[in-house]
């Protein structure tokens, strides 16, 4: 037979030149691919306002919570505001994940308003809704969405796990954990602003909440965790404190419910609640100031 054309033996080239690069990112890609509760805690009415006060081991370089890397303080990483409501809600996941990277971080801007003023917030919202971080300056376009606010984060400050594809993995799935357990607890929890009755709350949807949800939540939780209270081999990763800002939520609920019988996440939590960082937030001596509670133990009257 008749030797190709030089078009198609430049082509063949080509694709040779490729392969030594090429195969062993399969390699990789292919390896990595390889590898009932008490009954629900009694309804009371709370006060409006309330005080604010593991199964993957794969250990590699830890990054403290409470100290800095080099490559964190870099020049090179943007400005960073984040903005939310005074309340914890879908703020404390974030606020936790911020004051946690080493980066340097403010909240909202003086004369925050949400619809009105030259400063207001929805007009500039994508989904109309907080909280908003805007990365490099004020007139930048926001990032919504708090698990694309945690991402954002969590790479800028390399505690999203990373260098480790398994703790990558677990942090990402923490972040979606915790989105998932909020949304159990909007369903079926009074709030600030909303008492049983409103919308899809009822007693229910109540009860479920607290017999079938919860529990089933943080049994699997407790069955990820390490001994010694850590999801990933840093233990700091931002989807922990993503995580940590819902569960502290449930906790302030009802304590001994969430973690009686599960003393991982019981260590989890206490691990990252007596954290330094952790304190400032809890006393609103971060950029975030004050939250106040937003889910409550009862029906607001």
């Amino acid at each position: 037979a008749s030797p190709p054309p030089p078009q198609f033996r430049a082509r063949g080239r080509r694709l040779m030149s490729i392969a030594p690069v090429a195969s062993p990112v399969l390699a990789t890609l292919r390896v990595a691919a390889s590898t009932r509760e008490s009954p629900s805690p009694a309804r009371r009415v709370a006060p409006a306002r309330s005080r604010v006060f593991e199964r993957v081991v794969v250990r590699s370089r830890a990054v403290p919570s409470d100290t800095t890397s080099a490559s964190v303080m870099s020049a090179d990483v943007p400005s960073l505001r984040l903005v939310y409501f005074d309340v914890m809600a879908k703020g404390m996941q974030v606020t936790m994940v911020a004051h946690h990277s080493g980066l340097s971080w403010e909240g909202k801007p003086e004369g925050f308003a949400w619809r009105d003023g030259t400063k207001a917030m929805k007009p500039r919202a994508p989904f109309g809704q907080l909280p908003l971080l805007f990365v490099g300056g004020d007139d930048t376009a926001p990032v919504a969405q708090t698990t694309a606010i945690a991402a954002v984060i969590g790479k800028l400050a390399g505690t999203d796990g990373a260098e480790n594809t398994n703790d990558f993995a677990m942090s990402s799935m923490l972040v979606a954990e915790a989105e998932d357990i909020y949304a159990a607890l909007q369903k079926g929890q009074p709030t600030l602003y909303a008492k049983i009755g409103s919308g899809v709350k009822t007693e229910q949807t109540h009860q479920e909440l607290w017999t079938k949800s919860l529990p089933h939540h943080l049994g699997c939780l407790e069955k990820l965790c390490d001994v010694d209270g850590r999801f990933t081999s840093t233990g700091v990763t931002s989807g922990e404190m993503f995580l940590w800002g819902v569960l502290h939520q449930v906790a302030l609920l009802a304590k001994a419910f969430a973690f009686d019988g599960r003393p991982k996440l019981a260590a989890y939590y206490e691990r990252i609640a007596a954290m330094e960082r952790t304190v400032e937030v809890l006393e609103g001596k971060s950029p975030a100031g004050s939250m106040a509670q937003y889910f409550v133990a009862g029906p607001i009257h």
